[in-house]
């Protein structure tokens, strides 16, 4: 069976590890110091951090000086997010040594530029699907941005190789992931996908494997301690 890529989640507030529910900056919880919880995944073997800016998507700031910092002393794989939706906020992403990239659902906005970004870095970048029931929604500003259907069909026209699909209501509520919105961006597209929200237990990564999808971010359950990280780790490469 192929290996389920999981990348845990370190989302940046203020220069601390936070976690969000449902996408809601008023149910924040801090972790402390964002190196730390690196150096915690990287010495548990994760070869992925998914790392957040959180102020960024939520127009509130920026911690680029420190998440630039935290990629260049790691010997680890990073996926970098949050907020990165225009030129200025995809050229501070890019000048770090992150492995890849991720737009913004609110990038989408502006399908050329999308194209473009895509046309010229190709597998470096993956695209965020943030979806409230059938509506594409950004985070941080809530607009919404249409059918998921009609964008996906577009964003797949655009050579699209890479999506990470979040279901909104499911984020940090350790409600399980939205398998049947999982499955049908699968059945949508020959582009890989990166599961995001919900996970609570090691049987959903063995579930989420079973689809044949690219990667899975989990955050609240390990910072929880409900899912061990060692078992999540043999359940999606083992």
């Amino acid at each position: 069976m192929k290996s389920l890529e999981l990348l845990p989640a370190v989302d940046i507030k203020s220069g601390q590890a936070a976690r969000l529910k449902q996408a809601i900056m008023e149910s924040i919880e801090n972790y402390g110091d964002p190196q730390e919880v690196v150096t915690q995944f990287i010495n548990a073997g994760c070869k992925w951090i998914h790392l957040v800016d959180l102020d960024l998507a939520f127009n509130s700031g920026d911690n680029s000086k420190l998440i630039t910092e935290i990629i260049a002393k790691n010997p680890i794989a990073f996926q970098i997010s949050g907020g990165i939706k225009a030129k200025a906020d995809f050229d501070n992403a890019f000048a770090t040594s992150a492995q890849r990239i991720n737009l913004a659902t609110s990038a989408l906005s502006n399908l050329n530029w999308v194209g473009k970004i895509v046309a010229e870095h190709g597998e470096r970048i993956s695209i965020s699907l943030d979806v409230k029931e059938n509506d594409l929604v950004a985070r941080g500003s809530g607009e919404n941005l249409g059918s998921l259907s009609a964008m996906l069909e577009k964003l797949n026209n655009l050579g699209c190789t890479r999506y990470v699909v979040t279901d909104v209501e499911s984020d940090g509520a350790l409600s399980g992931p939205n398998f049947d919105l999982l499955k049908k961006v699968a059945d949508s597209t020959n582009a890989l996908i990166i599961a995001s929200g919900g996970v609570s237990t090691v049987d959903d990564l063995q579930k989420l494997r079973q689809l044949n999808l690219d990667g899975v971010i989990v955050g609240k359950a390990l910072y929880s301690g409900q899912i061990d990280l060692q078992l999540a780790l043999s359940a999606c490469y083992k």
